[in-house]
């Protein structure tokens, strides 16, 4: 079965399942369709026939595995917002996701560059208000750095206290990224001192000396 987006499966067979389910997710919005469970295992199916084909049956969808891969999309990545019963949505960092995978997968652009430009600048403005207005930015401008909880830090990063340190890393490195490109330098200076003070729970951090604990030699 050939991509209706015209996908050859040498280009997303190396694709994570999850970064192209945001890419549905993606395409589903870009559309104007409704960003429903169903629609959205047609539109994986249909754009990643090879990638989510029922097993066996080559012609059906395999629903099980997009609904799997939303979950933890939603959960784990914090790329998509929503529920099965209500419908999803994008984070920013998931349109960030879907925009890198889509350029990765070699995909045509299907607006013009200036509503291009518009949507990336919406993506940033949208983290830098979430960082304007969080509680973790708020505590940092009263009290300094040190007053800033670890469960708001893993808020800020759309991720919670049991998020993987892997996780938080991109995130965190997502989020800076896109506050820097719209120009808040005084917001990259926060958290860059957030990146500081909890080092721990980035993987980039995970050395010896750091204040991750050591497990001791036998």
């Amino acid at each position: 079965m050939e991509s209706k987006r015209s996908f050859k499966p040498s280009q997303y067979l190396q694709v994570s399942q999850d970064h192209l389910v945001v890419v549905a997710l993606w395409l589903l919005l870009q559309d104007g369709k409704q960003p429903s469970f169903e629609n959205l295992v047609a539109e994986a199916f249909q754009s990643f026939p090879n990638r989510f084909q029922l097993e066996g049956y080559q012609e059906w969808p395999n629903a099980h595995v997009v609904g799997k891969s939303w979950v933890r999309c939603r959960t784990d990545k914090k790329w998509i917002t929503g529920s099965a019963s209500d419908g999803f949505a994008l984070t920013p960092l998931g349109e960030n996701v879907a925009s890198k995978t889509l350029k990765e997968l070699g995909a045509k652009p299907t607006v013009d560059a200036e509503r291009r430009r518009g949507s990336r600048q919406s993506i940033a403005s949208r983290v830098v208000l979430r960082v304007e207005n969080s509680s973790a930015f708020g505590d940092f401008k009263t009290s300094g750095v040190d007053s800033v909880s670890e469960f708001d830090f893993c808020d800020l990063l759309y991720c919670t206290l049991g998020s993987t340190p892997e996780v938080l890393e991109k995130n965190f490195l997502v989020v800076r990224q896109e506050v820097d490109s719209y120009g808040r330098k005084d917001l990259v200076k926060f958290l860059d001192a957030l990146k500081e003070r909890f080092g721990n729970r980035l993987t980039g951090k995970r050395t010896r000396g750091g204040l991750m604990p050591q497990k001791k030699e036998k």
